[in-house]
């Protein structure tokens, strides 16, 4: 991928401010080409889900749409699209300095006008 045009020679790929929600982990994913929210699932709830169905998380800042992959190593985990390019990006230190305000801000319930309560922070919606 490295001479197509969406590749941004100055990234390169990292994971980023990953963290415990429920029983899962989250956090950002940075790539020469995109930037995604990922979700490793901590439970069986990925066997329920079929690749490319949208799931929608609650978070203390609001709900997030994701998108379920499958991985033959990760077994089935979610994205949700954070930059579909990282072209305007700069290097390495500023996108990962945004991937953690990104981090920051998921958990800020003071962001969301309608705040939820500790057992609502995770319900999937649509599993078709």
């Amino acid at each position: 991928m490295q001479d197509l045009p969406i590749v941004n020679s100055a990234l390169e790929v990292e994971a980023v401010g990953f963290r415990v929600f429920d029983v899962h982990q989250i956090g950002v994913l940075i790539s020469p080409w995109f930037m995604n929210l990922v979700l490793l699932l901590g439970t069986d709830i990925g066997s329920r889900l079929k690749q490319g169905s949208k799931s929608t998380l609650r978070f203390p800042s609001g709900p997030v749409e994701f998108i379920t992959s499958q991985d033959e190593t990760l077994g089935p985990y979610l994205t949700a699209v954070l930059f579909r390019s990282v072209a305007d990006f700069a290097d390495q230190g500023t996108t990962r300095a945004v991937a953690l305000e990104v981090m920051q801000e998921l958990f800020d319930a003071a962001r969301n006008k309608d705040a939820v309560s500790r057992r609502e922070l995770f319900t999937t919606v649509g599993t078709g």
